[in-house]
């Protein structure tokens, strides 16, 4: 007779349903692709969302659960610590996916929300919000807005609210054009510290490099200068909107849309 690890055997017990609970009311339970903190976050539940039990890993404040909302358009693992046990969810049960909005972070860095009902919002790297769909309501865009503001909390590693970005992962790529001679230039702008994003652009047989201090989009215009492989050098202008003109000493001007 095959044995149950006790991984294996703790995975098929517990309640067919959990329910949200604990959470401050001004917050919500992060819903990550796998069991622990190092995962990404895909959705963010309230108090009293109910989720299908799939099964559970550990004991105590170490226990991770599995679950699925009741029409399984969200499935992720939870802190079991913010779970206690629930009946199977009723019509019009807050449950419903409607109520859960996914968090899904872009390579450009932008975060779009998404409801199963059919609203999305998407917004700008430091938090701000760029479109919405016509669909999406107040209360959901305001569970939006606060969805992201918590990631972006997780994200700088703070529990404040005051939308802090001195952690915020950057991984932005963008192209445009040499205004000389209408050749192509490609841009990037890497980091994940305030004051370390690095700044790169190549284009007309050489590189150029500089840094900027602050996340694009989370201040106004922000000035780098610039230093390329050709022995030119220069300065670059980002705008809050993603746009970054630059001229260098020997002539060259050009811009990047990011």
């Amino acid at each position: 007779m095959a044995l149950l690890t006790p991984g294996q055997a703790e995975a098929q017990m517990g309640p067919d349903y959990w329910k949200v609970s604990g959470v401050a009311s001004d917050d919500y339970l992060n819903i990550r692709s796998g069991p622990g903190t190092g995962y990404r976050v895909l959705a963010r539940a309230p108090n009293g969302a109910v989720f299908r039990n799939l099964g559970c890993r550990g004991t105590g404040n170490d226990r991770w659960c599995h679950l699925e909302t009741p029409d399984g358009t969200v499935t992720g693992w939870a802190a079991g610590r913010f779970l206690s046990e629930s009946g199977a969810p009723g019509h019009g049960n807050i449950s419903g996916s409607n109520d859960v909005p996914e968090l899904h972070v872009r390579s450009s860095g932008e975060v779009e929300v998404r409801y199963a009902s059919g609203c999305t919002a998407l917004y700008n790297p430091a938090g701000r919000r760029i479109t919405a769909g016509a669909s999406c309501s107040r209360e959901q865009l305001s569970r939006a807005h606060d969805a992201v503001e918590g990631y972006m909390r997780e994200q700088a590693g703070s529990d404040n609210h005051s939308g802090n970005t001195a952690a915020m992962e950057v991984n932005l790529s963008g192209s445009g054009l040499i205004t000389n001679d209408r050749s192509i230039v490609t841009g990037s702008i890497r980091g994940h510290k305030e004051g370390h994003y690095a700044l790169l652009l190549i284009g007309a047989g050489a590189s150029c490099t500089g840094s900027i201090d602050h996340a694009p989009g989370s201040v106004g215009s922000q000035t780098s200068s610039i230093h390329c492989t050709n022995g030119a050098h220069g300065s670059a202008i980002l705008n809050q909107n993603g746009l970054l003109t630059f001229s260098l000493t020997n002539g060259t001007a050009g811009f990047v849309k990011f």
